[in-house]
């Protein structure tokens, strides 16, 4: 059996730490898992002292340090800070990398050129057989290996620094086909631009997702209730979902919806008003089908701001859908890097193709072959624009 080795065409240093002359990328040791493995965490920092970490435990994002309009830099992802908590905490898909197919799949069972292959069941929503975010040991619950990279200032994507993520998800792994040769790489630039790529190659038909679980909070490591965000996104329809939390029917248009965030809201501005979507998701929580999809190419997708700090986010993508949902799950019962985080303390941004799209065909495929590259790819932007008022 062989697999195209992925590598991007870049002149890349790999080290186990390694610098510009501005910016800089180490890895150093992190912890044991239950199961014995060791795990590594890795540091990209830029010359304003902006900072990501990652680690090779589900190639899960653990913080983005970034400043406000004062400066002030802290930490916006909502999540853990050590090994044990990232294995073992409530909220298991935190920063993580979620695959082989991010979000749900009803029922578990996907069919390509005519084969059936059954996936996992990890779920039962609504009467109905589900697989969720790549089963029961998907590719949060894996440790990857990881290199650091350099790029100068003379490749035309400009300087910047990232740690590769790898790993071969064997056929039948979790019920998909397909020996699978996964990447992972996160990079980090002087503009406080995170930029998260996913290639993947296979050497049987099979079904690809990959997506980011972060779970972001622009006011810091203090946290807070999330929904006095400012969100703006580029979309004019939604998935409209059943009892199994996938999407009945055709898109729904966002005007008249508390989802119609064309223009720049607070999240929660009209969360009273009467919606289906609202009562199924016991909260806010939504697929949005984004304006200006390309495969392949990066477009604008959302951006979500915080006013008492100045604090945006912009995000871009190559991905057709941004789901968002506000951890409604999240209480006391939840501790984080920093306490215990609220109830609506966290959102996610996840960029995606559509949830249970091996059941629709009329959305974009998700499916892969041999000979073919997947790639994904999203950018998180971080700037800060000037505070307007005290208090919101």
């Amino acid at each position: 059996m062989k697999i195209r080795v992925l590598s991007l065409a870049l002149a890349v240093i790999a080290a186990a730490a390694c610098s510009t002359d501005t910016l800089s990328v180490k890895g150093e040791f992190f912890g044991v898992t239950s199961h014995g493995d060791s795990t590594m965490l890795y540091t990209m920092t830029n010359s304003s002292g902006a900072s990501v970490t990652v680690t090779d435990y589900g190639c899960k994002l653990v913080s983005v340090n970034v400043p406000d309009s004062t400066g002030f830099i802290d930490d916006v992802i909502v999540g853990y800070g050590n090994i044990h908590d990232l294995e073992k905490g409530g909220e298991r898909f935190a920063g993580a990398v979620v695959g082989r197919f991010g979000n749900r799949i009803y029922p578990a069972e996907v069919e390509i050129d005519g084969q059936k292959y059954q996936l996992t069941v990890n779920e039962r929503l609504g009467g109905g057989q589900g697989h969720i975010h790549g089963g029961n040991k998907g590719f949060d619950r894996f440790v990857w290996k990881g290199e650091t990279i350099t790029q100068t200032a003379a490749d035309t994507s400009g300087a910047r620094v990232g740690v590769r993520f790898t790993r071969l998800s064997p056929d039948g792994e979790e019920g998909y086909p397909g020996n699978l040769a996964a990447e992972v790489t996160y990079w980090w630039n002087e503009d406080n631009v995170l930029k998260i790529e996913y290639r993947a190659t296979t050497d049987k038909p099979t079904i690809v997702n990959m997506l980011n679980h972060a779970y972001f909070n622009l006011k810091g490591s203090k946290g807070g209730y999330v929904m006095d965000h400012y969100l703006q996104v580029n979309a004019d329809t939604y998935s409209l979902n059943d009892s199994r939390f996938v999407q009945k029917g055709e898109p729904q248009p966002v005007k008249g919806t508390p989802f119609d965030m064309r223009e720049p809201h607070r999240v929660d501005y009209a969360i009273d008003t009467p919606s289906e979507q609202i009562v199924t998701m016991r909260g806010f929580s939504v697929c949005w089908q984004l304006r200006d999809y390309e495969p392949g190419v990066l477009h604008h997708a959302a951006t979500m701001s915080q006013p008492k700090n100045g604090r945006v986010m912009e995000v871009w993508t190559t991905e057709p859908g941004l789901l968002t949902y506000t951890g409604r799950g999240f209480s006391d019962r939840i501790v984080g890097k920093y306490g215990p985080v609220e109830k609506f303390g966290g959102m996610l941004m996840e960029t995606l193709h559509f949830p249970n799209s091996p059941h629709m065909p009329e959305c974009p495929t998700t499916i892969l072959r041999p000979g073919q590259i997947y790639y994904s790819a999203t950018e998180f932007r971080f700037r800060t624009t000037k505070v307007k008022c005290k208090e919101m």
